[in-house]
């Protein structure tokens, strides 16, 4: 036999033998596989209460249920005066207090804050009485009742820089913490001095620049919370949203409630977003990165009785709220009209997030020691995403109801925004797990491990999980 036919005998050889390896694999393959089984855990629809998301408790106010929804954020808000009355000493337990009322609350909420200055001429005044004395510039009003501070006088400047510095080393990255309101500027720290007739404008008095130090001082001391700044900021408002800020509108749903020919939501909204988004173009985008809260203008009993607003009005207003991307709605624990319920708890099963498994599919068996894999299929229903870190949990249990083994996803579920996501995960079973069937569970929990997000989706147990299905363990 000559030397090339030897050579392509050999060849043949071994591709024949590649093959018979190839297919011999492949039959292993398949003879190992676990057929996969698909689940598409039932919807509901609904109201769902979750923290940091739909309407605010101001102040610890509650009221029934048939008067107000059930709430996920706790608003308070501080006066200077209030959280440091003697220089250096910090009334941590008051704020704390807020943080106590909000996880004692069922469900548990978030907790949003913010620091102010200034109230109206009458109310006297609201930085502590020590650091007048200290000398800083400032105007006191004609009657000699109210102090207000010079924004631009250094010695304010640095105890404000202080006071905010304290209250994050305490407070930021707390895991309640939904966002801080960045105030510290004007009346109630809603960036204007209106209510005071004898000042000139805050935009008028102190240029961009020094407005700003105010927003850098929150970011300074509040690093890693979400942090949010009033629209009527003017310039300071897109410095801020520039810097990661979500962004929240005042007297959100005046139609005519100073003016028949003027109003926040026809007239001051529109312009102020547009002139927020020309000075950065990234500012519709915001809501992508931190929240957007709306607080309302009076109380909607007044919409009612004395604005007199058509169901039509009402819904604009909501409908407003949603394009948006509004998380949070300030609607100052007052009692809302029945007139305008079904539209506000319609607009509440979209506000802010709301998550939803879609499917979930996974090997109908594994052996003890095997890893199951699950791919799951979400869905976020809502308007925007959530901001705090939540953590996508799986776990199985045994016909007694106790866990085997859990594991955490991976996922940074901050990204889901509306619409569909994926998630594939890996869970590990003990070697020695005892042959069996085991529910297959879900959760989103906090830094503790407890479930405190709830699903848009049937099969809620008593601890918060979520049973989607179940794996035979050989």
């Amino acid at each position: 036999m000559h030397l090339h036919d030897l050579l392509c005998k050999k060849n043949r050889y071994l591709l024949w033998v590649a093959g018979a390896l190839a297919l011999s694999s492949g039959w292993a393959k398949a003879e190992s596989a676990e057929p996969l089984q698909t689940v598409n855990p039932p919807a509901i629809g609904g109201l769902l209460t979750n923290p940091g998301n739909g309407v605010a408790r101001f102040h610890n106010q509650d009221l029934s249920i048939a008067q107000y929804p059930a709430t996920g954020l706790e608003y308070r808000r501080y006066y200077w005066s209030e959280v440091e009355p003697r220089e250096g000493q910090y009334n941590f337990a008051l704020v704390d207090e807020g943080f106590a009322a909000a996880a004692a609350h069922q469900p548990a909420m978030n907790v949003g804050l913010r620091f102010m200055i200034l109230d109206g001429p009458e109310s006297g005044s609201e930085i502590p009485e020590w650091l007048i004395n200290k000398g800083i510039k400032g105007t006191w009003t004609p009657d000699h009742k109210t102090f207000v501070p010079d924004l631009d006088d250094p010695t304010y400047i640095a105890y404000a820089q202080r006071l905010l510095q304290a209250f994050g080393a305490r407070y930021n990255n707390n895991p309640e913490l939904a966002f801080i309101d960045i105030g510290m500027v004007g009346s109630w720290g809603e960036w204007h001095n209106s209510n005071f007739p004898t000042l000139k404008p805050l935009q008028e008095r102190y240029p961009p620049e020094l407005l700003n130090r105010y927003v850098d001082m929150h970011f300074s001391a509040f690093p890693d919370t979400p942090k949010i700044m009033l629209l009527n900021g003017y310039d300071s408002v897109a410095w801020a949203t520039k810097r990661g800020a979500g962004w929240r509108a005042d007297c959100w749903g005046d139609w005519r409630n100073f003016s028949s020919s003027w109003s926040h939501m026809g007239n001051d909204y529109p312009e102020r977003i547009a002139a927020a988004q020309a000075a950065w173009p990234g500012f519709n985008q915001a809501w992508k990165k931190a929240p957007v809260s709306l607080e309302i203008c009076g109380h909607m009993v007044e919409w009612l009785s004395e604005q007199k607003y058509t169901r039509e009005e009402v819904q604009a207003t909501f409908d407003w709220a949603l394009a948006q991307h509004a998380s949070t709605l300030n609607l100052k624990s007052t009692d809302v009209p029945q007139v305008y319920r079904d539209i506000l708890d319609k607009a509440l099963t979209k506000i802010g997030y709301r998550f939803r498994v879609v499917s979930l599919t996974h090997p109908a068996s594994a052996g003890a020691g095997q890893a199951v894999s699950l791919s799951s299929q979400w869905s976020n229903d809502g308007v925007a995403p959530i901001y705090l870190r939540y953590t996508l949990a799986w776990r199985l249990q045994d016909e007694r109801g106790s866990t085997v083994v859990q594991g955490n996803a991976g996922d940074d579920i901050r990204q889901w925004l509306p619409g569909s996501h994926s998630s594939a995960y890996q869970l590990a079973t003990p070697p020695g797990l005892a042959a069996g069937r085991y529910q297959l569970d879900v959760a989103l929990v906090d830094k503790t491990g407890k479930a405190r997000i709830q699903l848009a989706n049937e099969g809620k147990l008593s601890d918060g999980w979520y049973r989607l299905s179940s794996v035979m363990i050989n």
